[in-house]
């Protein structure tokens, strides 16, 4: 019965086993049981070519051929280290025909032979387009793309392959470096005929099969297998591959595109390519280390493996499936003599062969290796998660985990170089959220008539408008949590007043009143904040077809909780004019005390807060800091663990404090939390002790 595996939640079935003997290194001593490199026969020192070009091969030279490219084609099995493993045949091309940049074979890492299983597996399901790798420094990935991209126009009719790194001149480098050189080096009867130049730097374009055969022996590659096919590069832009038919694409590191280039964007153009109507076509690998996700394209990389995900849906939403294997698989320095990755403790033969390879010390019994005997003996899993990581901080910290990550939440979680806020505790709670989450209601405000009866006889009833929440699956409302009295507010001959302002606050991002269009422009958002709890309850965000539909919704929701708002007065006034007209002025928040500038003698009061004021805006950017990070450096105290609103968060973590436009949900927070940090500020000096004097204070003698 056929083995089955279970490889990175995909549970794979391997091909029957032969038998012991027919398997590579059968009776081989245990310590000779290792995988290596079959160097060429000497008969193969010279071959013959016709008067067209063509290679004829001798008969023995075609046994050996066929036997080559049968296990090219088919796979092979090989004893190693006293474990019969199968070695698929993507995977066995890469040892025995690939050439690495440096000049060197491949090693046969178990972790890469995984990953081999996983890639042929997920090929064969025809609604995959293609697989997104979240890779480690340095661990191989772009050259195994690229000799399957080799693989794929040698033994495949018609293929188109091309590769896009992260510069013009990164993709160029990869072709020439690990593509063309690779293909120089490919033995006579694997290599098609180039018919460009044979220096070409750009394009690799084949158009005859690998070889012809005397007296009608059996070819090495079919009559139409490596024909009319090519390989090139493209610099990274997003049209670089947007027509056509592609084969094999290589989108290589692309958690580092520029911005300019949303990878997103690319794959989902790039994916035309890959189909024909229904049928695939063609392939795609994107293997990558993930760069910061404000600076670089680290949160454009993220939106392909968020969409990626096989776990949860039966066939993902960008036909791409997503594969990550922790930095301590395969680390060089904890690899066996097998291949085998040495995780954790190692056995004595383990310790002692990484001992004798790794391990130096000078002649004065100094320790001049990285690795000691100690990392050894604790295992590649503790070396990087603890070792690598000790008295590292901050940039340093996080480049050195989002290289060497040992979870998929550490390989973007701290993809934060450049974001204002602790990346690390905005990254863990949206994982929490992802995974846990929270029941928040998609609801509209709609204005209701409330019938108060009159307790007086004789007097009439009264009537007000109040908010009624409404579910809706396309409402611009999110609500987490309901005030425990809903629309506390009273009507005081006319005026109104909220009744729970010392419980709940808001704050408003609006927009001009003719805002001019932008590619990433600002929405309306409210943010209804609890006083006592710290975290927003509701959110409002809206496309309103006028400002003013956007005041009615923030009037609305003041009601139903009963609070004051707090509007950014920078983009537009007349939401005051609103407010005066519906006799609601007093649940507007007037310029709290925090954001007066104490030099400034008889500072301006105002219906909102400015963000254009220079002190007002260092002001808000404090507070904001001090909500999501805390203010102590030792314990953290922040509140960003309460956020329940996963855009908000995103926001976030890309927030720049230096251009807000888009960060709407970010600014709406940081105007509620002024009101609420304006009243902990007062509430400090309420609570001064009564021997301090604030104010001078007189006794005044009254004349009777």
């Amino acid at each position: 019965m056929a083995e089955k595996i279970e490889i990175y939640g995909s549970t794979i079935t391997l091909p029957e086993k032969p038998k012991d003997e027919d398997a590579l290194y059968y009776n081989f001593p245990r310590n000779q049981q290792k995988w290596r490199r079959q160097p060429l026969p000497n008969y193969f020192d010279k071959v013959e070519y016709d008067k067209q070009g063509n290679l004829i091969l001798t008969p023995q030279q075609e046994a050996y051929a066929s036997e080559e490219v049968k296990r090219c084609k088919q796979g092979v099995w090989a004893w190693i280290g006293e474990k019969l493993r199968y070695i698929p045949k993507r995977y066995y091309f890469y040892l025995q025909y690939y050439t690495l940049e440096d000049g060197t074979a491949p090693d046969f890492r178990e972790a890469d032979r995984l990953y081999y299983l996983f890639f042929e597996y997920w090929f064969l399901i025809l609604w995959t387009l293609g697989i997104i790798r979240i890779k480690k420094r340095r661990q191989g990935a772009s050259s195994q793309s690229c000799s399957n991209i080799l693989y794929e126009a040698i033994f495949f009719k018609n293929s188109n392959c091309g590769l896009l790194s992260k510069t013009k001149d990164d993709s160029k480098a990869t072709f020439t470096e690990m593509v063309t050189a690779a293909y120089r080096l490919l033995p006579v009867f694997l290599k098609p005929k180039q018919v460009n130049k044979e220096d070409s730097v750009t394009e690799l374009v084949f158009a005859h099969k690998s070889q012809t055969v005397k007296a009608g022996t059996a070819a090495g590659a079919k009559e139409e297998e490596g024909h009319n096919s090519k390989i090139n590069y493209k610099a990274p832009v997003l049209n670089a591959y947007d027509r056509g038919r592609m084969s094999y694409v290589l989108v290589d590191e692309g958690g580092k595109y520029p911005l300019d280039v949303p990878v997103s964007r690319l794959l989902s153009i790039i994916a035309k390519t890959l189909v024909k109507g229904v049928k695939r076509v063609g392939w795609v690998d994107l293997p990558s280390t993930v760069n910061e996700m404000t600076a670089g394209g680290g949160a454009e990389y993220k939106k392909i493996w968020d969409n990626a995900n096989q776990f949860k849906r039966s066939q993902t939403l960008n036909r791409v499936v997503r594969f990550f294997q922790p930095a301590y698989e395969a680390y060089e320095g904890f690899i066996d003599e097998f291949g085998d990755s040495v995780i954790g403790e190692p056995t004595l033969e383990q310790y002692n062969y990484l001992v004798e390879k790794w391990v130096q010390y000078n002649d004065d019994g100094i320790l001049i290796s990285e690795l000691s005997e100690e990392d050894i003996k604790l295992g590649a899993k503790h070396y990087v998660e603890i070792r690598r990581r000790e008295g590292l901080e901050g940039v340093d910290l996080e480049e050195e985990i989002r290289m060497n990550p040992c979870t998929e939440e550490e390989a973007f979680m701290y993809a934060g170089i450049g974001c204002e806020f602790n990346a690390a505790n905005i990254q863990r709670q949206i994982k929490e959220l992802e995974e846990n989450p929270p029941y928040i209601r998609k609801m509209r405000l709609v204005p209701e008539k409330e019938i108060i009866k009159s307790v007086v006889i004789g007097k009439k009833d009264k009537e007000r408008i109040i908010a009624k929440p409404m579910d809706d699956e396309k409402g611009e409302w999110l609500i987490y949590e309901f005030p425990e009295i809903q629309n506390n507010f009273k009507d005081r001959c006319g005026y109104l007043e909220p009744m729970n302002t010392q419980r709940y606050g808001a704050g408003a991002d609006t927009t001009k009143e003719n805002p001019t269009p932008t590619k990433n422009g600002s929405k309306p958002v409210i943010v209804i904040m609890d006083k006592i709890k710290m975290y927003p309850v509701a959110m409002y965000v809206g496309n309103p077809r006028i400002p003013v539909h956007m005041d009615e919704q923030a009037l609305l929701g003041c009601k139903l909780y009963g609070c004051k708002i707090n509007y950014e007065i920078d983009a537009r006034t007349d939401y005051y004019r609103f407010f005066v007209k519906n006799n609601a002025q007093d649940f507007l928040v007037w310029t709290p005390r925090i954001m007066l500038n104490p030099v400034k003698r008889n500072g301006k009061i105002e219906p909102g807060v400015r963000s254009g004021d220079p002190f007002q805006f260092a002001a808000q950017t404090t507070i904001i800091k001090s909500y999501i990070d805390g203010t102590d450096k030792d314990v953290y105290n922040g509140y960003v663990h309460k956020i329940v609103f996963i855009s908000l968060l995103k926001q976030l973590l890309k927030f720049n404090v230096n251009d807000r436009t888009e960060f709407d949900e970010v600014i709406a927070l940081i105007m509620a939390l002024t009101e609420i940090f304006s009243d902990l500020e007062t509430a400090k000096i309420s609570t001064l002790p009564n021997h301090v004097k604030i104010l001078p204070q007189y006794k005044i003698k009254m004349v009777n």
